[in-house]
């Protein structure tokens, strides 16, 4: 039971490590912003635009991660979290979300997600993320240039790891894996050049 505890606090340390950090450039980016209204030289609806872009940046990721992370994922539905993460990556400029509107076991819907955002990670120069479902296994593709898993990503996923070789980089791959455990279903690693596949079923 004291083991239980020390990894449920680790966790909840790490992920608010991971919300934290990337919270912290939207967020900086709303000061700059107020700070620059009224400086010589700069107009104040340049100093507007940047504090609205930045918030609305800041409040997406909020509900991104309310939904990956939070109790509000494991009772809305898979499309309130295809909106979350297509609004924030359409945002970004760097990343298609290709994610079609098929029904999905509510109590998977937080696993689809985590895979996705990890997909997200794996694609450092932008690319394309799918989703697709096929007997009744749903996978994600993630297709760019050196699409990869990092080596820490990868070894979470794969194997079992104590709570001190976790670090806000890596969590949220210990915390889809163990959405996967109490689900009950397995999920497999691809990697090639060029593609990273997470098959969950």
């Amino acid at each position: 039971m004291v083991q239980d505890a020390a990894l449920e606090m680790t966790l909840i340390e790490l992920i608010s490590s991971r919300i934290c950090h990337d919270l912290v450039g939207p967020v900086g980016a709303v000061n700059a912003g107020a700070e620059l209204m009224g400086e010589d030289g700069v107009a104040d609806d340049e100093a507007l635009a940047l504090m609205r872009k930045s918030g609305l940046e800041a409040a997406r990721r909020l509900q991104l991660f309310r939904l990956a992370f939070g109790r509000a994922g494991s009772s809305v539905d898979t499309g309130a979290m295809r909106d979350a993460a297509a609004q924030t990556y359409a945002a970004e400029g760097k990343v298609t979300l290709d994610w079609p509107d098929f029904p999905i076991d509510p109590s998977h819907g937080r696993v689809v997600l985590n895979m996705v955002m990890l997909a997200r990670e794996a694609l450092p120069f932008g690319g394309t993320i799918s989703v697709l479902r096929d007997s009744g296994k749903v996978s994600v593709i993630g297709e760019g240039k050196r699409a990869a898993l990092r080596p820490e990503i990868l070894n979470v996923l794969e194997k079992e790891v104590s709570a001190d070789a976790l670090d806000p980089r890596n969590v949220q791959a210990f915390f889809l894996r163990n959405l996967v455990n109490r689900g009950g279903g397995v999920l497999s690693v691809l990697q090639q050049d060029g593609n990273i596949a997470l098959i969950y079923g």
